[in-house]
């Protein structure tokens, strides 16, 4: 699982009342990926239009429990437009995945399992609200 996709992963069941995110990365194994051939203008093309949709505090947090400390604690204007650090960026978001660990959620303590780098995400049917057809 990668650092992009846990930054849109949250608990979703009742008891979360909507508020389980982020979730607590927990690793057992990781993997970093080495560069990935692709161009650093697409690099940073890409990581430009994501910028405004990520929770950068989620995402720091997640970065250092895979141990990565080198993510800034807050992004500046200067650092969203610096080549070198969003290239950077797009390697902590792309090239580094979770492969075996869990994911807790921070309100009710639900351990979402990683494993082949896949999160079951899946809940339990009393776990989820009532949907009346």
């Amino acid at each position: 699982m990668r650092l992009l996709t846990h930054n849109s992963l949250k608990n979703n069941s009742a008891a979360a009342k909507g508020k389980g995110f982020p979730l607590k990365v927990t690793v057992a194994q990781i993997r970093v990926d080495e560069q990935d051939g692709i161009d650093d203008d697409t690099k940073i093309s890409f990581i430009q239009g994501i910028l405004p949709n990520l929770d950068w505090p989620a995402l720091v947090a997640a970065s250092q429990a895979m141990g990565i400390p080198t993510l800034p604690p807050a992004l500046t204007e200067d650092l969203a437009e610096n080549r070198v650090f969003l290239v950077a960026l797009y390697h902590v978001l792309m090239n580094v995945h979770l492969v075996q660990g869990m994911l807790t959620c921070p309100v009710t303590g639900r351990e979402f399992v990683v494993q082949n780098e896949i999160p079951n995400m899946v809940l339990e049917e009393e776990e989820c609200e009532a949907v009346r057809f």
